[in-house]
């Protein structure tokens, strides 16, 4: 029998109400109309009702960035690409409210297995001081443990396209197996169809129908493609129900723009229970990979997709079987989940006559150090990733340039010297560097980047001594930046 079979205890304050307040609710544009709370609360507590929701299309937008160049890479760095999809406000509050069902489940079956330290990415798990841990904390326990064993041997991987290879069978049987049933409840099945038929529409193409995006004038007078409404302007229900069947879904003169996931694999990334899913069908997964580390006197975690291995041996062949073991298990969990073998590596830390821990790469990424959540440890010191940098410099010359080229607009009237005055640097570096942009963790959102520094080379302690001198140019560099823009 595999574990996600057992059948656990049904908590009591399963069918408990949730009591949705106004930090709950959500603004953004789309297509259904904006509910009071109380009108949430009606819905999403009332299990008919969620069986019976018309669940809306989600909205898809590309985001997609230029990474600068560290200073060690030869090559442009290919630009990267990220497809966003998010719910309508209605379906958000039902996912919320299915992800507080099914989470207790989930964290109790962690619990029954014994593997509550090896999944560490979507949940709320206390630090010494009982608050939430972050990716700071995670990564710390990574390199105390290393530290600890002195003499070891690290395996990283990453699943690739992770959301996107779910197989829906699996999810189905892993909720049935939660919840202690043979057969998922309407509620519970409505809302597992709308994560693995999901739907989504192209948000320019949906825009382009209701009359939101198409052609404006530019600064210089040319005809561009662009967004005919600010965001503040838009409505928060982008059309009527009459509108969204005749011009998104084809019930109308023009076709529909509505694609539907016709495969038997892949959630959508992004909606409030997404990351529960995923946590809940490793389980087997993660399983298996706390006993072959613990076979081997070491330690396994999973932050999502990220896979690492701390081995306390040096033979680097043991280290391949297994490296090689995990590749092939991990078929056996879904035709379409698989290890991206081109972001595998391998780094074994050894002691040297003077008891100093030293990294070295035996293979893949990291030839400096141990790359892990955001940060590089060589044994001795923790570091700020390279890649974290350059997304840094990235997001802080983007703004400098938005941020500057707004000033001038606002104080047309002022020369130069008068507008690099009344420029204020420091709300700039608050407002333009929120962590969430560095860490996928969402308890630390209201951080800037400087806190986020902060927090990790205090977490860090001496090993993270280098972190501060890494940031010591940005500040200075971005300042310049404004003040060269503000001087055009």
């Amino acid at each position: 029998m595999k574990t996600t079979d057992a059948a656990p205890s049904q908590p009591t304050n399963i069918s408990a109400n949730w009591r949705p307040t106004s930090s709950d609710q959500k603004h953004y544009p789309h297509f259904d109309a904006p509910l009071k709370l109380s009108e949430i609360r009606k819905i999403v507590n009332d299990p008919q009702k969620v069986a019976q929701n018309a669940f809306f299309p989600l909205i898809e937008y590309t985001k997609s960035w230029q990474p600068f160049r560290t200073p060690k890479s030869k090559k442009k760095p290919k630009k990267k690409i990220r497809k966003i999809r998010y719910a309508a406000r209605r379906d958000a509050y039902i996912y919320a409210r299915y992800r507080r069902i099914l989470s207790p489940l989930y964290e109790k079956r962690l619990e029954k297995l014994k593997i509550t330290e090896v999944p560490i990415a979507y949940r709320k798990i206390p630090n010494l001081n009982g608050k939430g841990k972050c990716n700071v904390d995670f990564a710390n326990d990574v390199f105390e443990f290393i530290s600890h064993l002195k003499n070891c041997t690290v395996i990283t991987l990453d699943i690739s396209k992770f959301f996107d290879s779910l197989d829906h069978q699996r999810i189905e049987k892993i909720w049935r197996s939660l919840l202690n049933v043979e057969k998922l409840p309407n509620d519970h099945l409505a809302v597992f169809n709308s994560i693995t038929k999901y739907r989504w529409v192209d948000k320019k193409k949906a825009y382009e129908r209701l009359g939101y995006f198409g052609k404006k004038k530019s600064k210089t007078g040319a005809l561009i493609d662009g967004f005919l409404n600010s965001y503040k302007d838009m409505p928060k229900q982008l059309c009527k129900p009459s509108v969204f069947r005749e011009k998104i879904s084809g019930k109308g003169p023009v076709p529909s723009i509505i694609n539907k996931n016709s495969n038997a694999y892949g959630i959508p990334q992004g909606t409030p229970i997404s990351d529960l899913i995923a946590n809940m069908y490793m389980l087997d997964f993660d399983c298996f990979l706390k006993k072959i580390a613990t076979q081997h006197g070491g330690r396994s975690y999973r932050y999502s997709d990220d896979i690492l291995i701390v081995l306390d041996t040096l033979d680097i062949d043991l280290a391949n079987r297994i490296e090689d073991d995990i590749i092939k298990s991990i078929s056996s969990f879904g035709v379409e989940i698989k290890i991206n073998k081109n972001k595998s590596s391998i780094h074994r830390f050894k002691k040297n006559y003077k008891d100093k821990i030293l990294c070295e790469c035996v293979r893949g990424s990291g030839k400096n150090g141990l790359e892990y959540l955001g940060f590089r440890f060589d044994g001795q010191k923790v570091f700020l990733r390279d890649l974290t940098l350059a997304n840094l410099r990235r997001k802080l010359t983007s703004s400098a340039y938005a941020f500057s080229s707004k000033h001038k607009k606002r104080y047309a009237s002022k020369n130069q010297h008068e507008l690099t005055d009344m420029f204020n640097f420091d709300l700039f570096f608050q407002k333009f560097m929120k962590v969430q942009d560095f860490d996928k963790n969402q308890s630390v959102k209201n951080w800037t980047f400087w806190t986020y520094a902060r927090r990790a080379s205090e977490t860090f302690g001496s090993k993270g001594s280098p972190i501060f001198k890494q940031l010591k140019f940005f500040k200075p560099d971005t300042k310049r930046i404004i003040e060269q823009q503000l001087s055009k």
